[in-house]
């Protein structure tokens, strides 16, 4: 009667929870999911359990022990369960929520979903507790075994609550993430035993940094370092690293779930906004601007920021080449935006403020400005810590234009991808990615075979190698540098002309088949 209640009352708030519990908690599944605890618990016990003798007898040749004692390794068992769990969490909770999406998707019931009174926010919540709650129960039966080897261990219970916060907010990340994959990349072949591979090779890592490199007790083989702007690990304050890496998880997991609330939404729109785009950039690089502040801090005693500006062009790449797909509309939604511009345009009833607010925080228009603020907000937060950055005033320079070129080069490649999004092609966005992929890999590997080295021509290989620059500007001239520079505005302003015409072209052209159509059905039948 009580469960019946508490079900009842679960399901006035989250109807989707309790089907899924209802769906799954059968009197067959919970047995098994016991028996399965329970021997399982007890083959980490026994492993990590040893027999040392007590008493020794000389009766026989050789002899022979007369009396044993057990002696459990707790820290062992403690070490091998932290592993065991986490790993289980990750890689059955991706699993089973990837192929139950998958499932959903391939049966259209999936758009019955979307179609509930319920919010989407509802719908992803009571599948991310209701598809792996089996899973969660196997797990939660071991959590007494768990602590209990960790007081044994002399384990502090603060290190233990800090373990378990990250790695639910881990669990919290890749469900989520394998989630938006489900939705956002098309059906593959085993999409969730590939998920789920993966979710455990990113989780496995990240519980051996853990288990061996943040101790709860001083060691001088613990050389673990670790310094975000003002924090720092030191000998056994293992509460920051816990802290920094449940905030950095829960910031990742908000993001995540942005996208998958609007792609469950709305499976043809875009998974950001712009506006929530321009959040996600300045929040990333911040952080970045953390993990890096040593090198560019007054007290820091680099002496060349090529290496960490490389590293830091890099990770921003890999950034851009998540938002521009995130935020870069479908070609019929480009093209509906594109004819209504031209309406607007050629009825004059359209002012230019409405245009740039179309542009900046419009789902429907195309994402290079948006981009370009991205990249704007990349170098107002970089450029002050390099002006303020200790050395010389022609190494601050040229860590300054190499900035700007590398965001020069982004804005490139995002240029060249909204430009395939106008092709009719049946995936836009992959072509796209393809594309860019290519302009990122291709220009190096020319110039491998036709310039051997970067000094033969500094020019061609800071105008269009990604990464060149902090190469290149060291042992750069002037003349080079201002080429290169220049060669990349060039082509900066062809792209942004080729884009207008693509828009223009494509809102007259729409607007003619429209205008040819309607005509066509009122013309008088004979």
């Amino acid at each position: 009667m009580m469960s019946t209640r508490l079900l009842e009352n679960l399901g006035e708030g989250n109807p989707q929870l309790v089907r899924e519990i209802k769906g799954r908690l059968t009197r067959r599944s919970v047995g098994i999911v016991l028996f399965l605890s329970a021997i399982s618990q007890c083959l980490i016990v026994g492993v990590s359990s040893q027999r040392n003798c007590l008493g020794w007898s000389e009766e026989i040749v050789g002899g022979y022990c007369q009396q044993y004692e057990t002696v459990i390794q707790w820290l062992l068992a403690f070490h091998s369960l932290s592993f065991i769990l986490a790993l289980l969490l990750f890689v059955g909770g991706v699993y089973l929520l990837s192929s139950d999406l998958v499932k959903e998707q391939r049966r259209g019931t999936l758009n019955f979903l979307r179609l509930s009174p319920r919010t989407s926010q509802n719908i992803l919540l009571g599948k991310l507790l209701g598809v792996p709650v089996l899973l969660y129960l196997g797990l939660g039966l071991a959590i007494p075994l768990h602590l209990s080897c960790a007081i044994a261990a002399g384990v502090p219970l603060g290190w233990i609550f800090g373990f378990y916060a990250v790695i639910a907010a881990s669990a919290t990340f890749l469900y989520t993430a394998s989630l938006l994959n489900a939705l956002f990349v098309a059906e593959v072949q085993y999409q969730a035993i590939v998920s789920s591979a993966l979710a455990g090779w990113l989780g496995s890592c990240l519980v051996s940094v853990i288990l061996y490199s943040v101790k709860w007790e001083y060691s001088e083989f613990n050389e673990f370092v670790f310094k975000w702007f003002f924090w720092e690990y030191q000998k056994t304050n293992y509460e920051i690293v816990f802290c920094w890496l449940f905030l950095s998880l829960v910031m990742g997991n908000y993001w995540i779930w942005q996208g998958l609330n609007r792609r469950f939404k709305n499976p043809n729109g875009t998974l950001l906004s712009k506006a929530q785009s321009y959040g996600l950039a300045a929040s990333l690089q911040i952080w970045m601007l953390g993990l890096f502040y040593p090198w560019i801090s007054p007290m820091a005693i680099q002496e060349n920021l090529m290496p960490m500006m490389l590293i830091v062009s890099i990770l921003t790449v890999i950034m851009f080449l998540l938002i521009i797909p995130a935020i870069s509309p479908q070609r019929q939604t480009l093209l509906d935006w594109a004819r209504y511009a031209h309406e607007k345009r050629r009825q004059g009833i359209k002012p230019p403020s409405s245009k740039w607010n179309d542009w900046i925080w419009g789902d429907k228009s195309p994402s290079v400005v948006a981009i370009a603020i991205n990249l704007g907000m990349v170098a107002a937060i970089w450029i002050p810590w390099i002006l303020l950055w200790h050395g010389s005033f022609e190494e601050t320079f040229k860590a300054g234009i190499g900035l700007v070129m590398t965001l020069n080069l982004i804005w490139i490649y995002s240029a060249i991808a909204q430009s395939l999004y106008f092709i009719k092609f049946p995936k836009p966005g992959l072509l796209a990615m393809g594309m860019v992929m290519v302009t990122l890999s291709l220009p190096a590997l020319v110039f491998t075979l036709f310039f051997k080295t970067i000094s033969v021509n500094t020019t061609l290989w800071m105008m269009f190698v990604f990464g060149s620059p902090w190469f290149a500007l060291t042992e750069a001239s002037t003349m080079a540098t201002v080429l290169s520079f220049l060669g990349q505005v060039a082509a900066i302003a062809a792209l942004t002309f080729t884009l207008n015409h693509q828009i223009h072209r494509a809102g007259a052209s729409h607007s003619k088949l429209l205008f040819a159509a309607n005509q066509s059905n009122l013309a008088p039948k004979v």
